[in-house]
């Protein structure tokens, strides 16, 4: 197809020049700081401050207005964030999973014949269509890993199971630690002790401000009104999934605030910290080495499609938000059953690494 020409891309290329020049005059004042250049300088010290800075400004907000952060987050970061698991995870197998996206909305979305089976449960069509992206992907790669298919075959037996005696609870438990699954990668992907231990670190901080919530010390921040807890916009209903297992909306609140605060956490890790942790150089790439890592990783034409895709569902969101939200969900809920079910060894990924 004559769009899906390198040529078509010049314009891209153009706007990734300008952005570059933008950055270099932002470097050029910020880096006059001894201090500022010597974290620009180590990719464990930049990625710890960015930890910190992103917690320091995702909490806040997760406890005073999660809605914000379940509306804006999901709009900006949420494409963007499916393209880097798919890339860093999956890797070569990306066209694969444009295909299996695809059929999996299709088989949830048609609500036709043996597919509209109200008893199958929630994500159902997800776990098994990523089971079924893992061994298509390892005949067409011609290598067979049988550990790999035994814990595959293990894991979506054990999901379906949850998911079908305890749909709710599943649903809920699923959203919650799936934002774990990143933080799993950002330490196997690490190049060196420091990454690794910044990795760890950030884990760790991440696990501080779980246990904080549920037991209940940031309490006092949740907004209330003659006693009664004010839930912005739908995110109350968002809570009750989240904790439908009891009638507290104290409890509902809380997993709230796990939940989107860890969503925006999980963006983070798999925006910034994996790419980062892979890099071969202290210093984080430009715009100009991004966009040329995107084109040899996914191709011309997977790159091109990917924007098509994240544009469509850009413009299905402004225009109706209910159906955006389902269609990026149901995508969502896809990424997660894969990124769980391809939780690949370390030494797949580092080998992977030395590409960037």
């Amino acid at each position: 197809m004559e769009i899906f020409r390198p040529a078509r891309l010049s314009s891209l290329d153009s706007l990734v020049q300008q952005l570059d020049s933008i950055r270099v005059l932002i470097l050029h004042w910020t880096l006059k700081s001894d201090f500022l250049r010597s974290i620009y300088g180590k990719t464990y010290l930049r990625l710890s401050l960015g930890m910190i800075l992103s917690t320091i400004f995702a909490l806040p907000f997760a406890v005073l207005r999660p809605d914000l952060l379940l509306a804006m987050g999901p709009l900006l970061f949420g494409y963007p964030h499916l393209v880097a698991s798919y890339r860093f995870s999956f890797f070569k197998s990306f066209k694969l999973f444009i295909i299996v996206t695809l059929i999996a909305i299709g088989v949830h979305l048609s609500k036709v014949g043996f597919f509209h089976i109200e008893q199958l449960p929630f994500g159902v069509w997800q776990i098994v269509v990523a089971a079924g992206a893992l061994l298509v992907s390892q005949f067409l790669s011609k290598v067979v890993r049988p550990l790999q298919l035994v814990v595959c075959l293990l894991l979506t037996t054990l999901l379906i199971q949850l998911a079908w005696q305890e749909p709710l609870i599943y649903v809920g438990a699923t959203l919650i630690l799936h934002n774990w699954v990143a933080f799993f990668y950002w330490i196997m992907v690490a190049r060196d002790k420091r990454r690794r231990m910044t990795a760890i670190a950030s884990s760790f901080l991440f696990l501080i401000i779980h246990l904080l919530v549920l037991n209940g010390n940031l309490d006092s921040w949740i907004p209330e009104n003659n006693g009664q807890i004010q839930f912005g916009g739908d995110s109350q209903t968002t809570a009750w999934y989240l904790a439908s297992w009891s009638q507290d909306p104290i409890v509902w609140y809380r997993l709230l605030i796990l939940y989107t605060f860890g969503l925006s956490m999980h963006y983070f890790v798999w925006l910034r910290a994996i790419p980062e942790s892979l890099n071969k150089f202290e210093h984080p790439n430009n715009f100009r080495i991004i966009l040329k890592n995107l084109r040899q990783d996914l191709g011309v034409k997977a790159l091109l499609f990917t924007l098509l895709i994240a544009l469509s569902g850009l413009i299905i969101w402004l225009f109706s938000f209910p159906l955006g939200s389902a269609i990026y969900f149901e995508m969502a809920i896809l990424h997660g059953s894969l990124e769980l079910i391809f939780l690949i060894p370390k030494t797949r990924l580092n080998r992977l690494s030395l590409r960037h």
